[in-house]
């Protein structure tokens, strides 16, 4: 009696909010996608855990499978502490029963050496520095420390696993995330083209699009309280890589179906109507239903809204929380209203300029993958398609005064003015025509004019140096130097190649956020080989690199040893940057 009861108010229920209102809570799982929804996404066990903190990472417990099935333990639950507030439990009884009904995070997944790994991939044999040779076949070799695949036994007992179940091998991030992310997938599978692993590229790529047949959507990552929300689209960018790649005429056919519904998806919840100069303009927008605390952020989360200011709605705060980590930049200043504050989020106010980049992307790419199976219909209506909605995003998110891409903002109907490496997706998306190379320049002069290329290896997320966040500055991410070295590589502007000048003192560790920095990182290294492969016959460790082992910057007239090659990403950007441009 007590489960029935329990789950019929876990999944929805009306709620009053402080200014009266009446709103739906909706969890990031209920009965409609997973069968342990009251375990992994909402009631009492989750919540007490996290209120007694029985780990640092609300991650932890949400990863750690069930011994028995998700009814038996909470029926054992409801017999053991019965209708008991959390603030009442005491801690150590609560982590006993963990101990009890509980296994250790991580122990579902099995480490894996993918079948078509090779020591010393041909490709990376053509990078013509030693060093950076030598250094792109150790990262080749963390593949293998990366590979995963799931604990077949998982089938007989799904219930009992907050992991997504998926049929092949996989490369994970690394470090706490120990599952299948969506939009790191695609910098780790540009490094797995570099290495020619094709096959664990296509395992990767089918896996995704099994979530897409399953859900509609490829969710954040590969468990069941990602439900509710995606990460920046770029399935149809895999597909379209592994093309170039392997001229798989059959892979296209195959998947073509796939990306369309993952299409259908956005186009059908996350797009939002703006009118701007008398024109009425449809544009996409991250924006995931889900209004309560995310299970691997519940404590941080709970212990945030419990700062806002009175009067304020702590679901809508909730909603903004888990729609900003559905962009990817949880969290940066670009979704708070006063660019300082958590608690002023309002991520669904935001248009991203970088999300909509992403899409004039895979509307490109459809027509292309279409053309190139003969289906010249559907290139041509996303032909179509593409050209009307890259005129949508100069309309909306080009500034013209300052030359570049910006979000916009709906609450205040303008523009914000502020850098973000975003400002430059559209760029690597070639979402412009490509004809005008005035604007390319003038992207390049406007991130000059905001000093982001003064920095040692690489370009910081923002310029908001105020911010403790970690998609803010100091820190630079991979996928977002990757996107703007390549789009400025790909810009027709030949002015590009003499103008990009960044080199400093060795790269630190970056800092700030909900989590330290991970080991790994697998689009990292993604990023890195794929950088080494395309610029294999330019790049070349300069003889006064920056020694990494002092603190303070120090010239060196010896090239920088292998080992200090290894401590950082950034090392490669500030290479590049130094060299390329």
């Amino acid at each position: 009696m007590l489960f029935r009861w329990f789950s019929l108010v876990s999944i929805v229920f009306l709620c009053f909010i402080p200014n009266g209102s009446l709103q739906v809570e909706v969890h990031v799982c209920d009965s409609t996608n997973s069968n342990n929804s009251f375990i992994y996404c909402n009631g009492p066990i989750l919540a007490a855990v996290n209120y007694h903190a029985l780990y640092n990472d609300s991650k932890e417990f949400v990863d750690m499978p069930m011994k028995q099935d998700p009814l038996v333990v909470s029926n054992a639950w409801y017999a053991k502490f019965g209708n008991t507030t959390v603030a009442n439990l005491n801690k150590t009884d609560v982590q006993a029963f963990v101990n009890e009904y509980f296994s250790a995070a991580g122990t579902e997944l099995i480490a894996c050496t993918p079948d078509d790994w090779q020591e010393k991939p041909p490709k990376l044999a053509t990078i013509a520095d030693p060093a950076l040779r030598e250094w792109a076949y150790k990262l080749n070799g963390i593949w293998k420390t990366l590979c995963r695949k799931i604990d077949p036994a998982i089938e007989q007992h799904t219930s009992r696993y907050s992991l997504l179940y998926v049929p092949n091998n996989f490369i994970v991030p690394g470090g706490r995330f120990r599952e299948f992310y969506y939009w790191d997938a695609y910098w780790i599978i540009k490094g797995l083209i570099a290495c020619e692993m094709y096959n664990t590229t296509k395992s990767m790529i089918r896996n995704l699009a099994t979530m897409v047949d399953q859900h509609g959507f490829v969710p954040n990552g590969g468990r069941v309280y990602y439900l509710q929300r995606s990460q920046p689209p770029l399935l149809s960018a895999m597909v379209y890589e592994l093309y170039e790649a392997t001229n798989d005429k059959d892979f296209i056919a195959e998947l073509l179906p796939t990306l369309l519904k993952e299409l259908n998806f956005w186009n059908e919840k996350r797009t939002v109507k703006v009118n701007l100069n008398g024109k009425e303009f449809e544009v996409y927008q991250y924006k995931t239903p889900s209004n309560v605390p995310r299970p691997e952020s519940y404590r941080v989360d709970t212990v945030n809204s419990a700062k806002l200011a009175n009067g304020m709605d702590k679901q809508q705060f909730y909603q903004d929380l888990a729609s900003a980590a559905e962009s990817g930049w949880d969290f940066s200043t670009r979704w708070f209203s006063d660019y300082k504050s958590l608690t002023t989020i309002e991520t669904t106010k935001v248009l991203p300029v970088d999300l909509n980049g992403l899409l004039c992307w895979n509307m490109d790419i459809m027509e292309y993958l279409y053309e190139q199976v003969g289906d010249t219909t559907n290139s041509q209506i996303f032909r179509n398609r593409r050209a009307v909605f890259r005129d949508t995003v100069q309309n909306v998110f080009y500034n013209r005064t300052d030359g570049t891409w910006y979000d916009f903002n709906l609450r205040t109907q303008s523009h914000n003015p502020r850098f973000y490496t975003s400002t430059a997706v559209p760029l690597f998306t070639n979402c412009y025509n490509t004809l005008n190379t005035g604007k390319s320049q003038k992207v390049f002069d406007y991130m000059s004019k905001m000093g982001v290329f003064n920095y040692p290896g690489g370009i910081p997320s923002s310029m908001s140096q105020e911010s403790t966040e970690q998609w803010d500055f100091p820190n630079g991410w991979s996928p977002n130097n990757h996107m703007i070295i390549e789009g400025l590589r790909k810009s027709a502007n030949p002015e590009m190649q003499d103008q990009y000048n960044v080199i400093g003192s060795y790269p630190q560790p970056g800092s700030g956020g909900e989590y330290d920095v991970q080991d790994g990182f697998g689009w990292t290294n993604g990023a890195i080989l794929d950088l080494l492969l395309t610029y294999n016959d330019r790049l070349f460790v300069p003889d006064n690199f920056i020694n990494a082992t002092t603190a303070s910057p120090v010239q060196t007239t010896t090239k920088v040893a292998l080992t200090q090659l290894q401590n950082s990403w950034a090392v490669l950007f500030a290479i590049l940057i130094y060299q390329l441009f």
